[in-house]
């Protein structure tokens, strides 16, 4: 991590190296124009001051200090070809009302996420719900087949037992019938 003193270009201290580094290339910049420019001449630090603000070759607090510079010493020449131009800046600014910008912050974000959650999050909680739907379908589906199947299993074993031996009791009967009826048959013959 770069120290704060190697974040600090003309005055300005950066909070990113690359920041930093943009200040350090408009610093450059500057110093080759100064070296060229002749404020005495109106219309060349008019002509240099105008295509800087239209073509926006600033973006940082050091070239907007030269920008003002300019400006304030185009502001006292009274042979300006036309009205100057606003130097136009690029960030955003907030005043905050709050005492805890930062608790209002979390609050906010919070109360959004809440109210309505992203939409990769309600495709996951979609795809998520069907996923299961069709796993309890499918251990609802084993169930039936485990219970209504020919072959014992722990759900039904009790039942196939008492069933499988019903079956042999009533074989078994049938043939002791089978049997007494020839008994009779043959003891009545003799």
């Amino acid at each position: 991590m770069a120290d704060k003193t190697d974040l600090a270009v003309e005055g300005f201290q950066f909070g990113t190296e690359n920041d930093a580094q943009l200040a350090r290339a408009e610093a450059l910049r500057i110093k080759n124009l100064e070296g060229r420019l002749d404020y005495n001449n109106t219309n060349m630090i008019y002509a240099v001051y105008k295509k800087a603000v239209e073509n926006r070759v600033f973006k940082t607090p050091v070239g907007y200090a030269f920008l003002k510079k300019l400006q304030v010493s185009l502001m006292d020449k009274p042979d300006l070809p036309e009205e100057l131009p606003n130097i136009p800046v690029q960030g955003v600014y907030n005043v905050r009302e709050s005492t805890a910008p930062a608790v209002e912050k979390v609050k906010a974000s919070s109360q959004a996420r809440r109210a309505q959650p992203p939409k990769k999050e309600l495709i996951t909680k979609r795809l998520s719900l069907c996923a299961n739907a069709v796993l309890l379908l499918l251990v609802v589906i084993m169930f039936v087949i485990a219970y209504k199947g020919s072959t014992p299993t722990v759900l039904n074993y009790e039942r196939a037992l008492k069933d499988k031996y019903a079956y042999w009791e009533q074989q078994l009967s049938e043939r002791e019938q089978v049997i007494r009826e020839k008994e009779r048959e043959l003891l009545i013959d003799e």
